[in-house]
């Protein structure tokens, strides 16, 4: 393979990883906004919210399966487009059902773009899979950055809460161009026979699948549910305004852009889980910290320090899954995204719901720091499990 060739592949795939979490999280500072435009409360907007979750559950084992069977180029593609022209269609809607249901079918693209470009990522680099899988999703966490801080920028310049999602669909659909030109020639052969490799249904196998989904279901759901509904509660509950609301939510993602492949590097050198474990705790504790100070300096130092190392409990998880299920890593990634993402998307309705009850404060105390904690003690009961290493494609 052109090693150049690949080189600029793999910037335009970090890049449409931007324009990937830009389009999820710009939805946190506008959430006042279309309150009042909308009129309606959070409990609506927690199901705005949740809507491309529940899209995205959809699609993820089918695209994990179409891309180990045929390859991940049209996959890949087909998913980039897609969010990319959806997300601008969303930001032309003029009621909330035909937001929710926009945002629902952007979630269902999503997974073609995800899950087969980290399936494909892991075999352009096989020899330090843990640090590009990393280095390829930082892309994503940087979007948790560009996300809030684009969209509180733009709402404050326009005043509407349209310009955030039409200026980011256009933005990916000129990244989703490139990476068609660029894309490199695919290294594995399509498989052939069989949709999957059936050993994945072994009973060890399907008991670590379960686990792993457990995992990114309680992750998913702390992470969610803190990063949708933070700008909200810095606005509604801190007091802060919009701009500011935006640019504290985005450390978190600057904090994850840094700790991806940083701690990819590390977990390439020791042991996957035990790092996954050690930082889903210190995760926990850190979202306990950004939601007990009063000082805005140390908040912002705080939610960093939550993104730089919650980026290791996913990036482990998704590095571990695809080295365990080698010939079938799409499925394998596709069914832990799956019910991940089944369980996440009541994270913000359930945050919503409390916060039109108590206060968003609650609402992230009761759910978001609980899930986290889960998510490591879930990645612990997995060395009790011996699953069989599926045989290379």
């Amino acid at each position: 393979m052109d090693s150049k060739r690949k080189k600029i592949f793999f910037v335009f795939g970090w890049l449409g990883m931007v324009f990937y979490f830009t389009q999820r999280w710009i939805l946190g500072p506008v959430i006042p906004a279309m309150m009042d435009y909308f009129q309606v409360d959070k409990t609506a907007m927690g199901l705005i919210g949740s809507a491309s979750l529940w899209g995205y559950m959809l699609s993820p084992i089918i695209a994990g399966i179409l891309s180990d069977r045929f390859g991940r180029k049209n996959t890949t593609l087909a998913g980039i487009f897609g969010f990319s022209i959806l997300t601008a269609v969303s930001g032309l809607m003029n009621s909330t059902g035909q937001l929710f249901a926009a945002r629902f079918v952007t979630g269902v693209a999503e997974a073609f773009f995800f899950i087969p470009l980290m399936a494909f990522t892991l075999e352009l680099f096989p020899s330090r899979p843990g640090f590009y899988l990393t280095l390829m999703s930082s892309g994503s966490s940087l979007g948790w950055f560009t996300g809030p801080t684009l969209a509180g920028w733009l709402l404050s310049l326009t005043g509407s809460w349209r310009a955030p999602f039409l200026v980011t669909g256009v933005a990916g659909i000129v990244v989703a161009v490139l990476m068609l030109v660029y894309w490199p020639e695919q290294e594995r052969p399509v498989q052939s026979g069989s949709f999957y490799d059936r050993s994945i249904l072994k009973t060890k196998n399907l008991m670590m699948l379960a686990l792993l989904s457990l995992v990114a279901a309680f992750q998913i759901s702390a992470e969610f549910g803190f990063t949708m509904w933070l700008p909200a509660y810095l606005q509604l509950e801190v007091k802060t305004t919009v701009a500011a609301a935006g640019m504290i939510a985005g450390f978190y993602g600057v904090g994850q852009f840094i700790g991806r492949p940083v701690l990819g590097w590390v977990s390439d050198r020791m042991a996957y889980r035990p790092v996954g474990i050690t930082a889903a705790v210190i995760f926990g504790f850190t979202l306990m910290l950004v939601l007990s100070v009063d000082s805005t300096p140390l908040r912002a130092f705080f939610t960093f320090q939550a993104g730089f190392i919650g980026a290791a409990v996913m990036g482990v998880l998704w590095t571990f899954t695809g080295l365990l299920f080698t010939s079938s890593k799409g499925l394998a990634l596709g069914i832990i995204t799956t019910i991940g993402y089944v369980v996440a998307s009541l994270s913000p309705i359930l945050i919503g719901y409390m916060g039109d009850h108590y206060s968003v404060a609650r609402g992230l105390w009761s759910v978001s720091v609980p899930a986290s904690f889960m998510a490591g003690l879930i990645l612990l009961a997995t060395f009790l499990i011996r699953p069989s290493r599926l045989k290379r494609a």
